[in-house]
């Protein structure tokens, strides 16, 4: 009775927060590179003109290239679908950090909630690596294709089985496919293999070496090595501007770096850290040994390990944007909820003491402290989504009107400053009054009309509206 109950409550946070995801995709408009994507993927025949454009990206500027085919595929179908799959995909996502979870009870729903809050609340730059389609399949699907890879090649060391030649033919394409998708990220995936073969080889004891990693990790390499070295990668690292280059060149991008991990992990690093600080003290009092204590926190060491390798690894090119580091982030979230689930279910093995009490009673309040917040910010800025997505409804509808007049020199409204929140970049993507700005000559050249021009809402409606 008590697994039937925990795993309808189980299915039912899903689904509650597929609702909100999913209604969270449908306000966020199209905006930025999404125009210029979709204005390529329209003009194409059929799937063979939209993998020779992708083959023209790879050559000559992006090549995320696993990732980017699916874009343009998506973007010929209607909105809706594209932002069906959005949402399917982020909840494949939260899955997929679930599973990675060791000890966790069947149908676990603290720990699958413990992974949304971390998720909706620690997300690197969510309105721009979720929300945004251009950025969520460089991001979000990139990091779900690469910890799909990680979670089967988990599973199936796990088995313990003999494959056969197709399941390693499989999963080497798995692993290409998987290496092709973000390079810091997809270099992460090749961690954890790592890290499993040196378990295998210097901690587990009478438990064969699993065969299945090494078609694995050669698929990996490939991806990768596909990702970094294509012509488009270097064009696009020519186009980078630093100040110092040479040894200086990297201890700046290493400070830098170090600055952006503050600015996205500080509060995950903490939390990271007191899980780490509880079971050293328990496993101290229980009088472990170092290595007993290194297998006792082996998993929330490997992801820790890959998180810092994942954002430190951007110090061989310029500095990118903070939402390069998202991947990184995931490898994080999983390391804290590891250590939140390994103190609560491990540590003291199992024991009601008053120290065990007041550790439950410390996590279940931030847990609620964070619930609360999120659920304030869930309906204050899925308000204000709404209202942003009337907005942008209201200038594709005006533009459509004023070129079925003629007009080929568009004025349309910005959108109004206070629908401005935490979850949308579309105010970082904002057309400007000048006509050359490359914003607003990416709505010009999707909607084919000499120039558009944006102005304040409230001047445009006392000037412009009809």
């Amino acid at each position: 009775m008590k697994e039937k109950s925990n795993k309808t409550l189980f299915y039912f946070t899903i689904t509650i927060f597929f609702i909100l995801i999913f209604v969270f995709n449908l306000c966020t408009p199209l905006i930025s590179d999404d125009l210029d994507y979709m204005s390529q993927a329209r003009s194409a025949s059929g799937l063979w003109d939209l993998l020779k454009q992708e083959y023209n990206q790879y050559m000559t500027w992006n090549s995320r290239s696993v990732t980017f085919v699916l874009y343009r595929i998506f973007l010929c179908a209607p909105q809706l679908v594209l932002k069906l799959a959005n949402s399917l995909v982020f909840m494949a996502l939260s899955i997929l950090v679930y599973l990675n979870i060791e000890n966790r009870k069947k149908y676990d729903v603290l720990v699958y909630f413990l992974v949304q809050l971390g998720l909706w609340i620690f997300a690197v730059n969510f309105p721009q690596t979720i929300l945004w389609e251009s950025g969520a399949f460089s991001y979000l699907w990139g990091m779900t294709i690469i910890l799909a890879f990680v979670t089967s090649v988990r599973h199936m060391v796990r088995l313990e089985k003999n494959y056969h030649w197709y399941n390693y033919a499989l999963i080497f394409l798995f692993g290409w496919a998987a290496g092709w998708c973000n390079e810091n990220t997809s270099g992460g995936a090749f961690l954890v293999l790592v890290s499993i073969c040196i378990l295998y080889r210097f901690v587990y004891e009478n438990k064969r070496f699993p065969k299945i990693v090494i078609p694995a990790m050669l698929g990996n390499i490939v991806g990768l090595l596909f990702l970094v070295l294509s012509p488009g990668a270097r064009a696009r690292a020519s186009f980078a501007q630093e100040n110092h280059s040479g040894l200086y060149g990297i201890v700046s991008r290493i400070q830098k770096l170090t600055l952006l991990n503050r600015e996205a992990f500080l509060i995950l690093l903490i939390i990271f850290a007191a899980t780490i600080i509880w079971s050293l003290y328990y496993h101290n009092k229980k009088g472990d040994n170092v290595k007993q204590i290194l297998f006792a926190l082996r998993y929330r060491i490997i992801f820790f390990v890959v998180y810092l390798a994942t954002v430190y690894a951007l110090a061989a090119t310029a500095v990118p944007q903070i939402r390069a580091l998202f991947g990184a982030g995931i490898f994080l979230l999983i390391a804290c909820i590891q250590g939140i689930v390994d103190n609560l279910r491990v540590d003291n093995d199992g024991k009601t003491d008053s120290t065990k009490q007041m550790l439950s009673f410390l996590y279940g309040s931030v847990i609620a402290a964070m619930s609360i917040y999120l659920f304030f910010q869930i309906v204050d800025c899925g308000a204000m989504l709404i209202r942003i997505r009337r907005d942008y409804d209201e200038r594709i509808a005006y533009i459509e009107q004023q070129i079925a007049a003629g007009e080929t020199d568009i004025v349309v409204a910005q959108f109004h400053e206070d629908f401005d929140n935490a979850y949308t970049c579309a105010y970082e993507m904002e057309l400007t009054d000048d006509p050359e700005y490359w914003i607003n000559v990416q709505y010009k050249n999707f909607f084919g009309v000499n120039s558009i021009t944006a102005i304040p809402y409230e001047e445009w409606e006392e000037n412009y509206s009809n």
